[in-house]
């Protein structure tokens, strides 16, 4: 039998418990910790920024550490009556410590002895200044700081207590995590910062010089995406999103994770490979909002908004100092008809000092819901002089064109158009075209629905505008050339979830009603069905069609339920419309008391319209035939 010694077996019980006491995490999974600003003393700025964005990519990569999001920073920052953009020195992080309940404060330094640079990263606890880990590494050059700061950056992710098994598996090397380029690396940090703010016309020289500068640059890639998309540019989106795939396996796991989430839903539309990814995503990174919110945009797409509010909400709990949380929510809201606790979110958000334009367009939406011309009034004026307002002006556009004010919806759409073009949004410009090409035909004034989508056509043929495109086609009688579209969004869309299953079916519908064909009407639009209430315009359609074959009740059931299922389109021209064609249905199956209301609704609505509007003259004529 082995057989230790009362004093060796007391010495092996000293050296396990000082192993243990060593072992023992300083931090734990629920403790924050926040990123200073790098102190920079080699007098050379390509450091200044670049350093704590490379630090927080690295330390973000774990799912052990809860590094406090920029945005609560920024909002900390201004709680404290200071600058958003302020540096973050080790004093003023203490603060924001004390405020936000931080446990932790890392510190980032960088000295230059001779030709070689040391990195010194310090953690400490943010109330009493105890150390908490402390590592160092030397670079040999300038290039070479950058692996130098992820070598300690690793070690000290060890060192703060996350386990080793959880390094090996979340430790991308730093040059696949971002970039070898400390130029690039300076230029996206740059970028980001721009994007960050929702600059996005600010951020895109920068990121598009890191691309230049290192083409392997896949988040650089990814976050040109989504500014492009912001932007309404969703071609060129798609292009770098589709770069930032093919270079998925050179960064960390979450980023992996986001720009698969992005691909999948941006590129390919392939949704249910998007929930996948995003429940993938939360599951190894819970604390993650961003998961979340591809989560709850891909539930949206499919209409299932009370799923999306459930994956909404949780984003805004995790982090409640991003606007677009907020937005989302409110959003998500709107489509089930809940306008008053849209309104609280958005009101919320803005008590907060986040003034973005999502926010001010639901809420000149709700006011709109409300009759308050004043707060309307207000929410567009919050667009002026941004490089946004040409979204508010289409909004106006949208709620002149609901109301039959079409001289002046018309001149809104040009302002909008004309912003969009002085930045040289291409796809921008002629999607409002499409736009105003669709209004026209559905008005009944086909000559200029004919030269507005011919002008689109010729701007741009991308996945945002080609369906609006073939959707004026249809409305205008051109079949032919609509079916060319509708076959080439086929090929280069053939995964794309919504396109096939809703827009495509929808299309080749609207062709078949041209045809006098409302029979295969129905027929072509039942892959739409799951989603009707989300893409009402299915609704409307199939009422068009049962109107066609005379039947009367089950038309005027279609135009109910597309009311009913209003959700956030309080100014589509859809919504308008339907009240006239409900007053067809009544009238067609014999109930001239339910037609005459129906009518009497739409006149209501188009008291102030322009007169010479085609539907607007059947609209009269057809209810004096019923009294």
């Amino acid at each position: 039998m082995w057989y230790v010694p009362a004093a060796g077996a007391m010495l092996i019980i000293a050296l396990l418990g000082f192993w243990y006491l060593r072992r023992a995490p300083v931090v734990t999974e629920k403790d924050s910790i926040l990123l200073s600003d790098f102190v920079n003393t080699t007098g050379d700025q390509a450091f200044d920024g670049t350093l704590n964005r490379a630090l927080a990519v690295k330390l973000g990569e774990s799912p052990f550490l809860n590094i406090l999001p920029e945005d609560q920073i920024r909002e900390t920052l201004r709680l404290m009556d200071r600058s958003p953009d302020e540096r973050i020195t080790a004093t003023v992080g203490r603060e924001i410590c004390a405020r936000r309940g931080v446990k932790a404060l890392i510190t980032g330094r960088i000295d230059a002895l001779g030709s070689l640079y040391v990195i010194t990263l310090d953690a400490v606890n943010s109330r009493t200044g105890e150390s908490l880990a402390r590592q160092q590494a030397e670079a040999a050059s300038k290039e070479r700081v950058l692996e130098a700061l992820g070598k300690a950056s690793s070690k000290l992710r060890e060192e703060l207590g996350e386990s080793l098994r959880s390094i090996e598996r979340y430790d991308t090397p730093i040059d696949n995590a971002t970039t070898s380029s400390l130029e690039a690396f300076k230029a996206y940090s740059l970028g980001w910062d721009q994007h960050r703010k929702g600059a996005e016309l600010d951020a895109l020289p920068f990121l598009k010089r890191a691309v230049e500068l290192d083409p392997n640059f896949a988040m650089a890639h990814s976050t040109l995406a989504k500014s492009y998309s912001y932007l309404g540019e969703g071609d060129i989106a798609a292009e770098f999103a589709k770069k930032a795939f093919e270079l998925r396996d050179r960064v960390s796991e979450r980023e992996r994770l986001y720009i698969s989430a992005e691909y999948y839903f941006d590129v390919t539309g392939e949704i249910d490979k998007a929930i996948e990814t995003s429940n993938l995503w939360r599951q190894e990174y819970p604390r993650d909002y961003q998961a979340r919110t591809y989560l709850d945009a891909a539930y949206y797409a499919y209409g299932q908004y009370e799923k999306a509010i459930a994956e909404a909400q949780e984003a805004l709990r995790l982090n409640p100092s991003r606007a677009y949380c907020y937005s989302n929510l409110a959003w998500d809201y709107m489509e089930v008809n809940r306008y008053a606790e849209a309104k609280a979110i958005c009101e919320q958000a803005l008590a907060k000092g986040f003034d973005h334009i999502s926010l001010h367009r639901l809420l000149y939406l709700i006011a709109l819901v409300e009759g308050d011309a004043q707060a309307m009034r207000r929410h567009i004026e919050s667009a002026v002089g941004k490089p946004e307002e040409s979204w508010m002006f289409a909004e106006q556009a949208a709620t002149e064109a609901f109301s039959g004010r079409l001289t002046r919806a018309r001149a809104l759409l040009r302002q909008a158009a004309e912003m969009a073009e002085r930045r040289n949004l291409r796809e921008r410009v002629a999607r409002i075209a499409a736009d105003e090409a669709s209004i026209e035909a559905r008005l009944g004034n086909l000559s200029q629905a004919r030269e507005k989508v011919a002008k689109a056509m010729a701007l741009a043929q991308t996945r945002n505008t080609i369906w609006r495109e073939a959707m004026a086609l249809g409305l205008t009688g051109d079949v032919r050339q609509g079916e060319a579209l509708v076959g080439d969004l086929a090929r280069r869309f053939p995964k794309d979830t919504v396109m096939n299953a809703v827009a495509i079916p929808f299309l080749r519908a609207s062709f078949e009603l041209q045809r006098g064909n409302p029979g295969k009407a129905i027929l072509e639009l039942e892959p739409a069905t799951p989603y009707e209430c989300a893409y009402y315009g299915v609704l409307f359609l199939r009422g068009q069609a049962y109107l066609k074959t005379g039947s009367g009740p089950e038309a005027a059931a279609q135009f109910q339920r597309m009311m009913e299922c209003k959700g956030s389109g309080v100014n589509d021209l859809w919504q308008a419309l339907a009240h006239v064609y409900l007053g067809r249905s009544w009238a067609l199956a014999g109930d001239k008391a339910k037609a005459r209301r129906a009518y009497q609704d739409f006149l209501a609505l188009w008291k102030d319209a322009d007169p010479d509007i085609p539907i607007l003259k059947e609209a009269k004529a057809e209810y004096a035939k019923l009294q």
